[in-house]
């Protein structure tokens, strides 16, 4: 489950960080805010819903032959709980 907090703080990091502008992915940023928000928000307009693509996508590739549902939803939450920590603890966002 280790792997869930790290997905939530590099979800964080790419939301915050990459995506900003002048960043590496500045103009990536540009292109998402242009997508209806149904697709926007996933690709990095919401970093809690980034954190839930990467639990759901890197948990299912990581245990595809020993798949567990539960595990699985535990994953994904653990990753947007930790994008939560970060917000409410962590960051200085504005």
């Amino acid at each position: 489950m280790i792997e869930a907090v790290l997905l939530g703080i590099a979800a964080w990091v790419y939301c915050f960080i990459l995506l900003k502008d002048g960043m590496i992915l500045g103009f990536l940023a540009r292109e998402i805010a242009e997508l209806p928000e149904w697709l926007s928000e996933p690709l990095g307009g919401c970093e809690y819903c980034v954190a839930g693509q990467f639990g759901l996508w890197y948990y299912l590739y990581m245990n595809w032959n020993e798949y567990n549902l539960i595990n699985h939803i535990l994953f994904i939450t653990l990753a947007i709980f930790t994008v939560e920590i970060i917000n409410r603890y962590g960051s200085k966002k504005d």
